[in-house]
C-alpha cells in the first residue's frame, strides 16, 4: 500500500522564479537589500493592524458575551422555577391549558347545534 501523498497545490509564494534560483535567494546588492527591508516593514506594519483589528474585535465580542450571560442568567432562575398551584394566580390558567371545574358542579353536555340536512 503506497503512503505517499499526492503533491499538494503550492502558494505563489513559495514558487521560484528564475531570478531567486540564480541567485540562491540572497540578495547581492544594497538595492536588493532594500527592497527586502520594505517589503518586511510593509508585512510587519500589516500585522500590527490585523493584530489592532482582532483585539478590538475581541473586546466588542466579550462585552457582547458578557450581556449575553448576564440575561441567561437573569432567565435561568425563572426558566427552572416550578410553580405550585397554590402560588398561581386565580385567572392564570393551569400548565394543561384548562380549568378544573369545581368539586360540586357536574359535568355539562357539550355544546352542540343539530342541523336538519335536507337532500
Amino acid at each position: 500500500m503506497n503512503h505517499k501523498r499526492p503533491p499538494r497545490a503550492r502558494g505563489l509564494r513559495e514558487v521560484a522564479t528564475l531570478q531567486t534560483v540564480l541567485h540562491g535567494a540572497r540578495p547581492r546588492e544594497r538595492h536588493h537589500l532594500v527592497s527586502r527591508f520594505a517589503r518586511l516593514e510593509n508585512e510587519r506594519a500589516r500585522l500590527e493592524r490585523e493584530l489592532e483589528m482582532w483585539t478590538a474585535r475581541k473586546s466588542a465580542t466579550e462585552s457582547t458575551l458578557s450581556k449575553l450571560h448576564e440575561q441567561i442568567e437573569t432567565l435561568r432562575p425563572r426558566l427552572l422555577e416550578e410553580e405550585t398551584p397554590a402560588a398561581r394566580p386565580e385567572g392564570r390558567p393551569s400548565p394543561a391549558g384548562r380549568r378544573k371545574r369545581p368539586a360540586g358542579k357536574p359535568a355539562e353536555p357539550p355544546r352542540t347545534h343539530n342541523f336538519p340536512i335536507e337532500y
